[in-house]
């Protein structure tokens, strides 16, 4: 993967995380709805803010679809290993029976957090 030189920030708007990453901004709400380790903060306005971290996750993301040639579920596999070996010990470790619930959960949440989403946005629209 080429360098790339992640100005130091805390937040970014979705439109400078595409142009640190070189993609556009569907990919990145698609990445968000795979991947249960992207999940921005989302302002009163819906607006997406991605701290440094998930501008990393989303630069491997990257690497694995785009330069390792993984599928989704292919890479959505790999960084979930490498983000247990990062966690401190005895966090993120579970055996192969506990870690399909788990994924299914986080995906489960992430729907239902999306469907809040949009009732936030309907009931702020006037009538």
């Amino acid at each position: 993967m080429s360098e790339v030189t992640i100005p130091d920030r805390d937040d970014f708007k979705i439109g400078e995380v595409c142009e640190i990453v070189g993609v556009k901004p569907f990919v990145l709400r698609y990445w968000e709805t795979e991947f249960a380790e992207l999940a921005p903060a989302k302002g009163a306005g819906g607006q997406r803010t991605y701290s440094k971290a998930d501008v990393e996750i989303i630069l491997r993301i990257k690497q694995l679809l785009y330069e390792e040639r993984f599928t989704v579920v292919g890479a959505k596999k790999r960084l979930a290993e490498e983000l247990a070996r990062k966690a401190p010990r005895g966090e993120g470790r579970l055996d192969r029976e506990g870690a399909e619930p788990v994924e299914r959960l986080r995906q489960v949440l992430a729907h239902i957090r999306r469907e809040l989403e949009d009732v936030v946005g309907l009931l702020k629209q006037p009538n």
